[in-house]
């Protein structure tokens, strides 16, 4: 399953942003996007210094891991998806994305095919760090959902003392046909909490919900990037990492109270030398009767800066037990001046079936200098 990679962004400007028009002849479409700035697919090396295909392959015997299959990184986006925030600074991050129609066999839903969440950072700073929502019918040209004011979430109190959101997560709930936007906030030295709010069909917030308070310990680790599977309506699972090497798995009946965290199996640890998982998402895969992951971590032995995307797997009959198939990460930094050449950060992605499934990647990134946006990528593991 050699990774094939497709879609980039390619020119010199962002899609620019348009007022909303549900019918609008001057959305972008996907399949006329990427005709036009299509890039071709890789084949024979790794870009952007990677090694060689023959390289790899003298590696994997060297893997504790037998069963790797050898895949190539997706085609770093060239330029970033133009992001409107509510400060005006267009630096987003952390994307969670629904496609209704892939997804749900939904056309649109609330006018559009497209939600996402996610927060400004505005040059790293937490302060604007509020969850927030855009819609898109393509994918690729988003804007401010109608009659939704932002953010949707106000800064916690003490915001100026190191109090933040962070971590949105966005889950459709097809029983109540409402969205469930969830999020963390972080109390510096004091706590972290699980929120959630409710968002109708007709675009109606409801108030903030509060799933559980963990106190804050730094011997018991963080309650960073959960990422929810809505099984069923009596069957919801949460994961979250907890900046170290272990991801926690919570269940829950409806979605609001949750079980304490039971640690899942941990195959990062020794993958490639070993990595931290940092900022995870999971998405059913129903053929497969699996749970896919997209984490962003980093190798043992480096830093956040060297933070990468990897990809892991887990049987729906046994949540907790993960394994890493791939040889190598879906995707790395940038080189050169790109909008992504400090580190990749959370990220979010469909799994369009076919006879070669399809992964349509949106991904937060940002400069060494810590400018921050979210990009497309597409391709085939």
């Amino acid at each position: 399953m050699l990774c094939k990679i497709l879609a980039v962004f390619k020119g010199t400007k962002a899609l620019k942003v348009i007022k909303p028009d549900h019918g609008s002849t001057n959305l972008i479409k996907r399949r006329t996007f990427l005709k036009k700035y299509i890039i071709g697919t890789a084949a024979g090396t790794y870009f952007f210094g990677f090694l060689s295909l023959k390289d790899v392959l003298a590696n994997v015997g060297q893997s504790p891991q037998s069963n790797f299959i050898i895949n190539k990184p997706f085609i770093n986006s060239l330029k970033q998806i133009e992001t409107p925030t509510y400060d005006n600074s267009s630096q987003a991050m952390h994307p969670s994305v629904i496609d209704f129609k892939t997804e749900y066999g939904i056309e649109t839903w609330g006018g559009f095919r497209y939600w996402m969440a996610h927060t400004p950072f505005t040059n790293s700073n937490s302060f604007f760090e509020n969850p927030s929502l855009l819609v898109s019918g393509d994918g690729l040209t988003w804007i401010s959902p109608p009659g939704i004011e932002e953010p949707l979430v106000s800064k916690p109190s003490a915001s100026l003392n190191g109090n933040y959101n962070s971590d949105p997560e966005l889950v459709y709930d097809p029983d109540k046909n409402a969205l469930m936007l969830y999020w963390r906030e972080y109390n510096r030295d004091a706590y972290e909490r699980l929120w959630t709010k409710k968002i109708s069909l007709n675009n109606e917030p409801s108030e903030n919900i509060l799933c559980f308070e963990k106190t804050w310990d730094y011997q018991t680790g963080l309650v960073l990037s959960p990422t929810i599977w809505r099984k069923s309506a009596q069957e919801w699972y949460l994961w979250t990492t907890d900046g170290n090497v272990t991801m926690h798995l919570c269940t829950s009946t409806d979605g609001i109270t949750w079980s304490s965290g039971q640690p899942c199996s941990a195959p990062w640890y020794t993958w490639n030398g070993g990595y931290i998982p940092w900022h995870i998402v999971a998405k059913p895969n129903r053929l497969k009767q699996t749970i896919e992951f997209l984490i962003a971590g980093w190798p043992l032995q480096g830093t956040m800066n060297d933070c990468q995307l990897f990809y892991a797997t887990a049987p729906m009959s046994q949540p907790k037990e993960l394994s890493m198939p791939l040889f190598g990460p879906l995707l790395v930094p940038s080189s050169g001046d790109q909008w992504d050449n400090g580190f990749i950060y959370r990220s979010s992605f469909v799994m369009e079936p076919g006879d070669v499934p399809k992964y349509r990647i949106w991904y937060s990134a940002c400069t060494k200098e810590r400018a921050w946006h979210i990009g497309y990528t597409e391709g085939n593991l």
